[in-house]
């Protein structure tokens, strides 16, 4: 049986892989709705706590969980720019780097129901004669992770964050602990750097594709790059030079916010971004009116 959390969970599932789909971002999201046990146990650990929840005081915000957890380090801050536009942050708890530091980058944001989810909300807390009911928020929580860091974090909630009793006193393992996701950290850097060397190497080989594949990462469908697109990089160079030196993020949330639904392929990313910044005349005139239009 579905339940209303379970039904609003869904909802948020869906909206977030809408928007994310429109550039083709890589990224996995994942979710889950507290049931009855896990909401008591999470009431009565806090209670033990000394941080009990109360009906007009602190409150259970995370009923509903949802994770996009991004294949690259880059894309967790495009994930987070784009998802503010169509869901209100309620707060954010992101992590500050510290140099002599091991300790994880956590970007979690609580975030409040749209109109019809509080609505269902409401319903389901009117109906039910448990007590609980009065000490959940009508938030969810939004976590932001790359596919490195996840299975780190998800050892580290289950294994340190519920049982904290287990650490006490053990600080060189816990030490040890904060370092491989240290280490992983460092592999999320390497990995972004070694597209884009490998995305340079291509644009000095005048391999177009692989020059787009590497530099934008993105979800790309199997269309080769239309043989006019390449004579035109081939006869200059400069093109191919100025979507090497784009940055990344900007570029990609201007497609995202032209919303224009067009299938995400490499001839699409070069009309759209040429008559967006570069504006090379020779593209231009081989771009498709439905672009032209939409641009203006």
């Amino acid at each position: 049986m579905i339940t209303g959390f379970q039904l609003i969970e869904q909802e948020i599932c869906q909206r977030i892989q809408d928007e994310l789909d429109k550039i083709g971002i890589h990224y996995r999201i994942f979710s889950r709705s507290k049931d009855e046990k896990s909401i008591l146990e999470k009431v009565d650990r806090k209670a033990k706590e000394g941080r009990p929840y109360e009906k007009d005081g602190k409150l259970i915000q995370d009923i509903i969980g949802i994770r996009v957890v991004t294949y690259f380090r880059d894309d967790v801050n495009l994930v987070k720019t784009i998802l503010s536009r169509i869901i209100t942050f309620k707060e954010e708890e992101i992590d500050n780097l510290e140099l002599t530091v091991f300790k994880p980058k956590r970007t979690n944001i609580i975030c409040s129901f749209n109109d019809s989810q509080n609505k269902t909300f409401s319903e389901v807390q009117q109906s039910s004669e448990k007590e609980y009911y009065d000490v959940l928020d009508s938030t969810f929580e939004l976590q932001l992770r790359t596919i490195l860091s996840e299975g780190w974090h998800e050892i580290d909630h289950s294994l340190r964050y519920k049982c904290k009793n287990d650490w006490e006193g053990h600080y060189d393992n816990e030490r040890l602990l904060n370092g491989i996701y240290a280490s992983l950290e460092t592999n999320d850097i390497a990995l972004k750097n070694l597209f884009n060397e490998l995305a340079y190497k291509h644009f000095k080989s005048k391999n177009w594709e692989g020059l787009l594949r590497n530099k934008f990462r993105l979800r790309f469908q199997l269309v080769p790059l239309k043989e006019e697109i390449v004579t035109l990089f081939n006869e200059d160079i400069e093109i191919g030079k100025e979507l090497f030196k784009m940055d990344r993020e900007t570029s990609l949330m201007k497609l995202y916010d032209i919303d224009l639904s067009l299938p995400v392929n490499m001839n699409n990313l070069v009309f759209l971004l040429n008559s967006l910044i570069i504006k090379n005349k020779k593209i231009l005139k081989i771009t498709p009116d439905v672009i032209l239009e939409e641009i203006k």
